[in-house]
């Protein structure tokens, strides 16, 4: 079994006069019951800066806290210093792909995604087997830049033979009602354009281009998505197990006036389906007595492989 985590840490732990604090990170694992083999982690803010000691330190946070060792990789982000990165165990796994921000060969739509295999399904390198992995911060501004985005993270669904995990900071929601929704006239005009869009009939309401292309529109009749990419959320396959279990925002209370979104999504492609554990999905709650580790909420979630 392979645990996964997915987390956007606010800031990366950086504070406005340069350092940082990981002691919020380690709170936010408190809870965690076996260490993730795999974190898939947002905003990674200036991690590169002084030979990458924010990265280590991160690392060795994780580590500290988690009780496994833990390998860095930091991903690719165009909009600023802020990247995706990867945190793994090298003893469950075995890097064997992962584009540097730098490397002349890479196409857009390579970039973010690891190739990994798991150390003990074979004893030498062709009977390991291996899967994809990818994590991504999308546009918090603009729903057409998000949209662009979903489109180069497309070819990983029904089209990859490999199983494939991935996920992040997506910053939007789906489509359907049974997903959290929000109060888009407790937002002010321009907090509305940000995740929301302006309707036909003049009202506001989520703007889900971007996941409805990787994950499917959601038909009321069906109660069933189509037209996807061939990612599923793996929300949604927990939700389906235990309808009675409402899906939880991943977005901490306070933060985004009228309510917060689903939007930090685990995803996963036909071939992976199969081998997820749906009832392993957890959205992890802060503790309501201190302030929360960052503004987003940890998202963890196991596969079988």
């Amino acid at each position: 079994m392979i645990d996964i985590a997915l987390f956007n840490y606010q800031d990366g732990g950086r504070a406005a006069d340069g350092s940082y604090d990981f002691t919020p990170l380690q709170r936010a694992f408190a809870d965690v019951t076996t260490a993730p083999a795999l974190i898939l982690f947002c905003e990674a803010k200036r991690y590169r800066d002084i030979a990458g000691a924010a990265k280590y330190a991160a690392a060795e946070a994780l580590s500290d806290q988690l009780g496994v060792p833990y390998v860095a990789e930091l991903g690719w982000m165009p909009r600023g210093p802020m990247p995706p990165a990867i945190f793994y165990n090298p003893n469950l796994l075995v890097l064997r792909r992962w584009w540097g921000q730098d490397d002349p060969a890479v196409f857009d739509d390579q970039r973010n995604v690891a190739r990994f295999a798991i150390r003990d399904s074979g004893r030498v390198r062709d009977e390991r087997r291996e899967f994809l992995a990818f994590v991504h911060h999308f546009d918090p501004r603009s729903g057409d830049a998000r949209l662009e985005e979903a489109r180069r993270v497309s070819r990983y669904g029904s089209t990859e033979p490999l199983p494939v995990i991935g996920g992040g900071d997506l910053n939007g929601t789906a489509s359907g009602g049974h997903l959290p929704q929000r109060d888009w006239m407790a937002a002010t005009p321009n907090q509305r354009t940000h995740k929301g869009a302006l309707r036909p009939d003049s009202t506001w309401g989520p703007d889900t281009r971007a996941l409805d292309h990787l994950i499917g529109d959601w038909d009321d009749t069906t109660a069933q998505r189509k037209n996807g990419s061939g990612l599923h959320a793996v929300a949604e396959m927990a939700w389906r197990t235990d309808p009675t279990q409402p899906i939880a925002p991943t977005v901490n209370t306070g933060i985004d006036p009228g309510g917060g979104l689903l939007i930090d999504w685990l995803l996963a492609n036909d071939a992976m389906t199969p081998h997820v554990l749906p009832g392993t999905y957890r959205v992890h709650l802060p503790d309501p007595s201190r302030r929360p580790p960052s503004d987003h909420r940890l998202v963890t979630a196991a596969i079988d492989l």
